[in-house]
C-alpha cells in the first residue's frame, strides 16, 4: 500500500518548478497512470501558476501538494476518470471543506467550472416543484441588478443554488441546504445573505401571483352577471312583441338599464367583502 501523502523533497519541488516526474509520483499515489491524464494535470498545474495572482491560493492557504491533487484531479474528471475523494483529500493535506474550496477555485482560474443550472440542482436534490419560481427568482434578481448596474456572472452556482433555496423555502419544500452550499464553495455567511435577498423576491412575486388571481376572479363573476343580463330583454322581447307602443319601449329600456346597473354595483360590492 501506497503512503499517499508526498515527501518533503516533493512538496519542495512542487513549491518550486513542477516536473512530470512529481506529478507522475502523487498520481501513482492517486491510481493515476494514463500518460494523457497526468500530461493534462501538468497542464493545469502551469495554467495556474501563470493565471493566478498567488494571493487567490494563498488566502486559501493551499500547499504546491494539494494544487497538484486538485490538477489532477480535475484532469481526471475531464477524462471521466474519476479518484476516490477521500484519498484525494488526504493527499492533499487539507480537510475536505477546504478541498472544495480549492478545487473551486482552481476551476475558476482555469474557467473549466461546471455550471449547474437551477434545474439540474431541482433535480439533484429532489425538489423539481421549485424550479419555476426558483427560475423567477433569478430572473427578478437579475434584473434589479442590471438596473443598479452591477455586472456579475449570474451563472455560477452560487445564484443558481441560492434561487433554488429560496425557493423551497417559500414553498415549505425539505432541501439539503448544506449540500447545495457546498456545492457553491462560498462562506456561510455570503451564501444565507444571499438567499434571504432572494426570499424576499419570492414573497413579491408570490402575492402578485395572488393579486392577479383575485383580480381575475372577480372579472369574471362581474362579466357572468352582466351576461345573464343581458339576455333578459331579449326573453322579455320575445314575449312582449307588439304588445307595447313605442314610448312604453323606450322607457322600459331606461328603467331595465337603470336596473342593470345597481344589480352590477351590488354585484362588485359583495365580491370586494367575500
Amino acid at each position: 500500500m501506497y503512503d499517499i501523502h508526498p515527501k518533503i523533497s516533493d512538496q519542495r519541488k512542487i513549491a518550486g518548478k513542477l516536473t512530470m516526474t512529481d506529478v507522475q509520483s502523487i498520481g501513482c499515489k492517486l491510481g493515476i497512470t494514463s500518460p494523457r491524464v497526468l500530461r493534462k494535470a501538468k497542464e493545469y498545474c502551469q495554467l495556474v501558476d501563470i493565471r493566478s495572482t498567488g494571493s487567490n491560493l494563498s488566502s486559501l492557504k493551499m500547499t504546491g501538494s494539494c494544487k497538484t491533487v486538485v490538477c489532477l484531479d480535475l484532469a481526471a474528471s475531464s477524462s471521466s476518470f474519476y479518484i476516490d475523494k477521500a484519498s484525494a483529500i488526504k493527499a492533499a493535506g487539507t480537510t475536505k471543506k477546504s478541498y472544495i474550496m480549492c478545487l473551486k477555485t482552481i476551476e475558476s482560474i482555469l474557467d473549466i467550472e461546471e455550471v449547474k443550472t437551477v434545474r439540474d440542482l431541482a433535480v439533484q436534490f429532489g425538489c423539481t416543484g421549485a424550479t419555476t419560481l426558483a427560475q423567477q427568482i433569478l430572473k427578478r434578481y437579475i434584473d434589479n441588478q442590471s438596473v443598479r448596474g452591477d455586472e456579475m456572472d449570474f451563472n455560477t452556482s452560487l445564484f443558481q443554488g441560492a434561487s433554488l433555496c429560496a425557493a423551497c423555502r417559500k414553498l415549505k419544500m425539505k432541501v439539503d441546504t448544506s449540500k447545495v452550499k457546498e456545492i457553491c464553495a462560498v462562506k456561510k455567511s455570503c451564501f444565507d445573505t444571499l438567499v434571504t435577498e432572494m426570499e424576499k423576491l419570492a414573497e413579491q412575486i408570490q402575492e402578485e401571483k395572488v393579486s392577479v388571481v383575485t383580480k381575475k376572479r372577480s372579472s369574471t363573476f362581474i362579466e357572468d352577471v352582466e351576461r345573464k343580463l343581458n339576455d333578459i330583454p331579449e326573453k322579455q322581447g320575445r314575449l312582449s312583441d307588439d304588445d307595447d307602443d313605442d314610448d312604453n319601449k323606450e322607457n322600459s329600456k331606461v328603467d331595465y338599464q337603470e336596473w342593470k346597473r345597481k344589480i352590477l354595483e351590488n354585484a362588485a360590492r359583495a365580491q370586494k367583502t367575500s
